[in-house]
C-alpha cells in the first residue's frame, strides 16, 4: 500500500471489502480520514452497495494535494477609476 497523510486528496485505484468480497474501484478521487472507509453513494449504488466499505489497499495514481482549510473570504476592492464619458477610456 502506498502511504499518504490524512486529509490528503489522491487519485487512485482502491481495493475495498464488502461482505467478504474484494472489489476493485478504478480511478477514484479519495481522501482518507481517520477511518479507512469509503462511501460515495453515486459510485457504490451502481455496484448494489448501500453502506460504507472498508478500504484494504490503495494504489496511488497521482497526488492532488490537501483540502483548503481557511474559512476567510477575500474582499473585492472597488475600482476607483472613472471613465471618460466621451471616449470611454479611464482617466
Amino acid at each position: 500500500m502506498n502511504t499518504f497523510k490524512n486529509n490528503e486528496i489522491i487519485y487512485a485505484n482502491l481495493k475495498v471489502r464488502h461482505n467478504g468480497k474484494t472489489i476493485v474501484l478504478k480511478k477514484i478521487v479519495y481522501k482518507q480520514n481517520n477511518e479507512r472507509t469509503f462511501y460515495r453513494k453515486r459510485i457504490l449504488d451502481k455496484l448494489g452497495i448501500y453502506e460504507q466499505v472498508k478500504v484494504i489497499d490503495v494504489e496511488i495514481i497521482s497526488r492532488l494535494g490537501f483540502e483548503h482549510k481557511s474559512n476567510n473570504y477575500t474582499k473585492a476592492k472597488k475600482n476607483e477609476e472613472f471613465r471618460n464619458k466621451i471616449t470611454g477610456s479611464y482617466d
